[in-house]
């Protein structure tokens, strides 16, 4: 008998920010995001492995992890879509994150600790300054 089994992430869209990048450092939209790692038996998510919050830079395209004492202050800044897209017609986006809203030519993306600001290596798990998962 053989048995399959696997895992698939799930993604749920809350809505958008207005924050600085901890990677690229610039003020832009971050998408907001509910993932859920289902286990998959015979290609049928059964149970659910993990949840957890996510936030995209719209810039460099980095996810970070939404820490919990976060999440709260995440929740009251959210906004919709449809509102993203209303201040982006009425011109209010460019205040709010400053400049022309474009994109910038390509540079080096240098990743910082979200905790230390200390500058890592692409792809390393934790900080060698201050040693929190990044």
């Amino acid at each position: 008998m053989v048995i399959l089994f696997g895992n698939k992430d799930y993604y749920d869209p809350l809505g958008y920010i207005i924050m600085k990048c901890p990677a690229c450092r610039v003020l832009g939209i971050f998408s907001v995001e509910q993932e859920r790692r289902k286990l998959t038996l015979y290609f049928v998510p059964t149970f659910q492995l993990s949840n957890r919050q996510i936030i995209t830079c719209s810039e460099c395209r980095q996810s970070f992890q939404v820490e919990a004492e976060l999440k709260p202050k995440i929740a009251e800044s959210i906004i919709s879509e449809k509102e993203l897209r209303s201040l982006k017609r009425s011109g209010k986006l460019k205040e709010l994150i400053g400049g022309s809203g474009k994109r910038r030519g390509r540079k080096a993306v240098k990743s910082r600790c979200p905790h230390c600001e200390n500058e890592v290596g692409k792809g390393m798990v934790y900080c060698p300054q201050c040693g929190n998962k990044l």
